[in-house]
Parts: structure tokens; C-alpha cells; sequence
């Protein structure tokens, strides 16, 4: 979590916002000792993956694999 909290300016500057953050919760794996979820929203979808593709090498420092995917919102339908 350090990493994503001393990353906070560079998001900003990525049009990233951390908007919910999960994590795995004891007992953990023993190959894999904590997952991470995030939800960001993002304002820029060109400069969020130029962003999010530099972190490779960072990340791996931390992490034993990372993904990220790109989502939109889905309008229910209303049932009446």
C-alpha cells in the first residue's frame, strides 16, 4: 500500500483516482501472500495506460504479478 500512496502524484498526473482498495485478509496463501484490489476512475484512458505500463518494473519490486483492466459502467435496466 506504501507504493500506491507514494505514487498519489503521479496518478493525479496519469488522470488516475484510487477510488476503492481491497485486500486479502489472513490466512493468506503461501505461494501468494496478499492480493490487492483497485478500482480507479480515469480521466484520460491514452495517458492512464502509458502510465500504468511504465509502473512494470516498479511493481514487480512488490508484487508477484499485476494486471490492470479497463472498464465502463453498464446501465441497468429499471424493472417496473
Amino acid at each position: 500500500m506504501a507504493v500506491m500512496e507514494s505514487d498519489a502524484p503521479a496518478q493525479q498526473e496519469a488522470g488516475l483516482r484510487l477510488i476503492h482498495l481491497w485486500r486479502s485478509i489472513p490466512p493468506r496463501h503461501a505461494l501468494i501472500p496478499g492480493l490487492a484490489f483497485l478500482v480507479m476512475e480515469v480521466q484520460d484512458v491514452e495517458k492512464a495506460q502509458k502510465y500504468l505500463k511504465s509502473l512494470f518494473f516498479t511493481w514487480a519490486k512488490h508484487a508477484l504479478m499485476y494486471e490492470y483492466h479497463f472498464t465502463e459502467e453498464v446501465a441497468l435496466p429499471v424493472a417496473r
